[in-house]
């Protein structure tokens, strides 16, 4: 069966759990970078942000509700777990770094999950969730180590090309991985003449490491204002499809994303993370080649990105 093929078998599964969400055009960053740009905006999804569709489509994989789930998270994972739980009536413990801004704590536990706060690095939280998943009634929902997983980030990639099937190139964020070698694998299998693209902030930039050392590697600490790209290492199966399907990781700066930040809500009325928002940085930057005259596809991740942190980095 071809990736699509089974993406699509995995949006039928959750289609009703999620939304549809719209394919909106900026006028400013159009007129900026002479192409058509394009906002997936995941940033409107349930819980603001793209990871409930990799959660549903792993609790419909499951098909037990009797099962307890645990995930590590920066925030958006753990706040998609503990949303698609509740509609399942089931249980979501969430393993949270210690870097990770209260707010999203508040969201987790407003959402029904039960916040753990350990560590630092994804060795720490994969530990204490090892501690957990010994008794097999606990299912471990990895942010990006999971085919199930990644499939349902794929279905982003379905419902744009649905809608405009002539995008010639997409552009993600990448934290561990999962979000882009869904839409990847998804692009790749419906057109193999797409390009995709992947943006990390400078600080949260495993995958990029990664990929200049040819192999897995992990970055000591996050050290970036996109928490939510906070994964110190990659994996082997997330680094192998991004090295295989995506023509290039590049980076840009904090200072470059908030700019952006502020940018997107000036001119598009959309409050979006720096992990979104750095797509735009790094267009206006000329690191994504070959875009002029072209059809560009920003996917905003999400939209968890606070007042107070706002006006804190005006």
């Amino acid at each position: 069966m071809e990736y699509k093929d089974e993406v699509a078998q995995v949006y039928d599964r959750i289609k009703k759990y999620i939304k549809r969400t719209p394919v909106l055009s900026s006028t400013y960053y159009t007129q900026k970078t002479g192409s058509t740009i394009l906002y997936k905006c995941e940033n409107l999804q349930h819980t603001n942000a793209f990871k409930v569709r990799g959660a549903f489509s792993k609790i419909t994989a499951i098909n037990d509700t009797s099962k307890i789930l645990i995930c590590t998270s920066g925030g958006n994972h753990g706040m998609a777990v503990s949303f698609a739980a509740k509609q399942f009536g089931m249980k979501a413990i969430v393993v949270v770094p210690d870097f990770v801004p209260q707010f999203r704590i508040d969201m987790i536990k407003a959402l029904g999950g039960e916040v753990i706060v350990h560590g630092k690095t994804m060795e720490e939280l994969d530990a204490k969730v090892a501690e957990y998943t010994v008794d097999p009634t606990y299912v471990y929902v990895h942010p990006f180590d999971d085919p199930e997983v990644i499939a349902g980030q794929g279905t982003i990639a379905y419902e744009l090309l649905e809608e405009h099937p002539d995008t010639a190139i997409i552009i993600a964020s990448i934290g561990g991985g999962g979000l882009i070698s869904g839409i990847s694998q998804y692009a790749k299998s419906f057109n193999p003449g797409i390009k995709v693209y992947g943006v990390q902030t400078t600080g949260c930039n495993a995958m990029s490491k990664s990929l200049e050392a040819g192999h897995v590697v992990a970055i000591p600490s996050i050290t970036s204002i996109a928490t939510s790209l906070g994964a110190t290492k990659v994996t082997e199966r997330t680094f192998q499809i991004v090295r295989t399907k995506v023509e290039k990781v590049t980076q840009v700066t904090d200072e470059e994303a908030l700019r952006d930040l502020k940018t997107i809500l000036e001119k598009d009325k959309l409050l979006v993370e720096p992990a979104s928002s750095c797509i735009l940085s790094a267009l206006l930057a000329g690191n994504i080649p070959g875009i002029k005259g072209k059809k560009i596809a920003v996917i905003l991740c999400g939209g968890n990105f606070s007042l107070e942190q706002l006006k804190n980095n005006l």
